[in-house]
């Protein structure tokens, strides 16, 4: 258009048409979904290790774009397809493609066995079974990094798992677009179970889904940008100086038993297993201060000697959870159970199973110990040993 022309009707067609479509997809956003790949798959690694009791890598993720019609050209014979729904934070279906002779390797490690399988073996129900369990496990994980990783609380559907034989022309891959000509983000690991096997599996992420990401990415990144300009100043000042002497005394006897805590307790990714090469080091105790409770007058510390000698119990609640008995019947080695206790909250210490006081964990040596952080009054306590 010249001067005061107007727009002819192909520039005004061509115009309209640009702002239908999607924006492509760049380099940039490759480079992010295949960072997310990598922190995502690295929680799901930590995951598998603990659960087949032998060291997982899952490394160099290598991203690319493909058209959904044509990802079943990228696959022969069986395979095992792991189909995953997002339904909180993140919308939209991910599907994973594992070979099968990997999948029969997890589920024998999975049920006891030491991984060594027969080539001609196919998956039978119960080991789709295990394997199912190992992939609930890894993409609960993976789910989590994910979280973190945008700032935002996501939840996701138990998996949908199968084996595809994509020799079949008929071979229908998942739904995860509706478009047959849709882009789909496909993602390359390479996977390493110790001593037992090498191989590569993909995930297939829909462009909309990779978007939604990178949008939420953006936001985070904006928010953080705008928090360290606002703190920026207030760093400056001479206040923090006079904080510095208060904080010591606190953090150092109680970060290293929080830490030490929450390991037992974030299951999947946190479980220590004996032999795993963790440093545990000894805790820093810090002073115990507090007025000493004065027994109440209408106790009779003469009648009290009688028992000093009396064993009690004492035990220590980690938490506690209720199941069916089709749930215990199910456990099996590796199965993970969640408590009705939060990482770093205080555990309940009883004495023939009376509450007396409250502690944190620590290590003395070698051995577990507690730590009372909080003892109930002695008038209480008398009472509830009555």
């Amino acid at each position: 258009m010249l001067g005061d022309e107007f727009l002819s009707q192909e520039e005004l067609d061509s115009l309209l048409n640009g702002l239908n479509e999607e924006p492509s997809i760049d380099n940039s956003l490759l480079d992010m979904m295949g960072e997310v790949g990598n922190i995502s798959m690295g929680a799901g690694a930590t995951t598998m290790s603990t659960l087949l009791r032998r060291k997982v890598n899952i490394t160099s993720p290598e991203t690319s774009l493909v058209k959904f019609k044509d990802i079943k050209e990228k696959f022969n014979g069986n395979q095992l397809v792991i189909t995953i729904q997002y339904k909180k934070g993140l919308e939209g279906l991910n599907s994973f493609v594992l070979p099968e002779n990997v999948a029969l390797i997890i589920a024998n490690l999975m049920m006891g066995g030491d991984g060594n399988i027969d080539e001609t073996q196919s998956l039978d129900e119960i080991s789709m079974s295990a394997v199912g369990e190992a992939m609930n496990q890894m993409m609960g994980s993976s789910s989590t990094a994910i979280s973190e990783f945008i700032k935002t609380p996501v939840d996701i559907s138990p998996p949908e798992v199968g084996i595809i034989d994509f020799s079949n022309k008929d071979t229908q891959f998942p739904p995860i677009e509706s478009d047959a000509d849709a882009d789909i983000i496909s993602v390359k690991f390479n996977m390493d179970i110790e001593g037992l096997s090498s191989t590569t599996f993909w995930q297939f992420i829909p462009a909309k889904f990779a978007k939604h990401i990178e949008e939420l990415m953006k936001k985070v990144m904006a928010g953080d940008d705008s928090e360290q300009s606002t703190q920026q100043p207030v760093q400056q000042q001479p206040v923090q100086q006079t904080q510095q002497p208060m904080q010591q005394p606190m953090q150092q006897p109680m970060q290293q038993p929080m830490q030490q805590m929450q390991q037992p307790s974030g299951f999947s990714q946190n479980v220590i297993q004996q032999g795993s090469g963790v440093n545990v080091n000894p805790v820093n105790f810090g002073a115990i201060s507090g007025n000493q409770t004065i027994p109440n007058e209408n106790v009779d510390m003469s009648k009290l000697q009688l028992l000093l000698d009396v064993p009690l119990e004492v035990t220590v609640e980690l938490g506690n959870t209720s199941m069916s008995l089709r749930e215990v019947l199910q456990l099996h080695q590796g199965s993970m159970l969640q408590l009705d206790k939060l990482a770093g909250e205080p555990l309940d210490i009883y004495a023939n199973g009376k509450l007396i006081a409250r502690g944190e964990v620590v290590v003395i040596e070698e051995s577990f110990g507690v730590r009372i952080t909080e003892i109930v009054s002695l008038d209480e306590r008398l009472r509830s040993l009555k």
